[in-house]
């Protein structure tokens, strides 16, 4: 065998390992974009390329709502909403949406979800109140207009999207991703997470934390092997809570009952939802407002995949799951 040959040989074995190297490569690669929204982060996770055109239009998504429903941004729609009472007005299609989905939510969790609770979020400190009084006295509620999209309510408590916005604009990247082409993609802002298509080929996988852990640590893995699409969201006070100056915790979510802090054995609740994102969030609130009990009963009677971590009647950290929960993983 002559050197030259040899040569050649050695040459065509290196090319085909640099070439099962760049296959393998470009088989396992996935883009990401990443970054800072509504107090927390966001990021898309794709095995498809993201175009620059493609990132603009996910961060203008992303700009939009916040300046729709940011209690924190004077000039947000909802902040503007809150601070000049009207019982009647109009909205713009994407608040009609949110409200629309939350007054489902909030007749579907018997009143145990209830968005006109600001004033309380915000003197608890979880919001600021631009000056104005965040005394709340009572519960309330609203309605809409569907012929005009309009708004209607009777009081001036204070509208906090905070437990919806995040999981809507979830939902709105992943259409406008779908519409795109771009079918295969994790999205994740704070924690409301829409996974869709494969991950090279692969079900997507997303961890649950545990809450008790002050590290990322899991408790339950949730993969989409069996489902194209889920819409993932877990609420809880592990991490979103302040003390009083006696100690005591005061968390984010309120009782609409109480018109206080939730005070019950759940630690965390996690919802699947297999059409909408939207849904995922405002569920998971509500269900942490109810206890434990009364959130499996509404869950099982209206079919809602619901995880929940709680701590039992001997002080032991258990896990009960939802009927629908089994039937989307068998």
């Amino acid at each position: 065998m002559s050197r030259y040959f040899f040569s050649k040989v050695i040459a065509l074995f290196a090319g085909i390992v640099l070439l099962v190297i760049a296959y393998n490569h470009n088989a396992n690669s996935l883009y990401v974009i990443s970054g800072n929204a509504y107090g927390t982060t966001w990021s898309v996770t794709s095995p498809q390329y993201i175009a620059d055109n493609h990132k603009e239009a996910i961060k203008n998504i992303i700009n939009d709502i916040d300046y729709v429903a940011s209690n924190y941004k004077s000039e947000s729609e909802i902040s503007k909403i809150n601070m000049n009472f009207k019982e009647f007005q109009f909205v713009s299609d994407e608040l009609f949406d949110i409200l629309k989905i939350a007054k489902s939510v909030e007749a579907i969790s018997e009143g145990y979800y209830n968005i006109m609770l600001g004033k309380i979020s915000s003197s608890l400190g979880f919001a600021p109140d631009f000056g104005k009084n965040p005394l709340q006295k009572k519960l309330s509620t609203y309605e809409l207009d569907e012929t005009n999209r309009s708004l209607i309510r009777y009081s001036e408590n204070w509208f906090d999207l905070s437990s919806i916005a995040k999981g809507y604009a979830v939902q709105k990247i992943h259409e406008y991703l779908s519409s795109s082409s771009l079918n295969s993609h994790l999205i994740d802002i704070g924690g409301e997470i829409i996974i869709s298509g494969s991950k090279n080929g692969r079900p997507w996988n997303v961890g649950i934390q545990n809450p008790l852990s002050n590290i990322d640590s899991s408790t339950t893995t949730i993969n989409n092997e069996n489902n194209d699409f889920l819409a993932i969201a877990t609420s809880g006070e592990y991490r979103n809570f302040k003390l009083d100056k006696d100690g005591n915790k005061i968390t984010h979510t309120i009782n609409p009952l109480t018109l206080s802090s939730i005070d019950n054995d759940i630690l965390s609740v996690t919802v699947i939802n297999e059409y909408s994102a939207t849904y995922s969030d405002a569920y998971a609130t509500a269900f942490n407002a109810m206890g434990m009990i009364k959130a499996i009963e509404i869950a099982n009677k209206n079919e809602i995949a619901t995880m929940i971590i709680y701590r039992n009647d001997n002080d032991v950290v258990d896990i009960v799951f939802s009927d629908k929960w089994y039937d989307l993983f068998i």
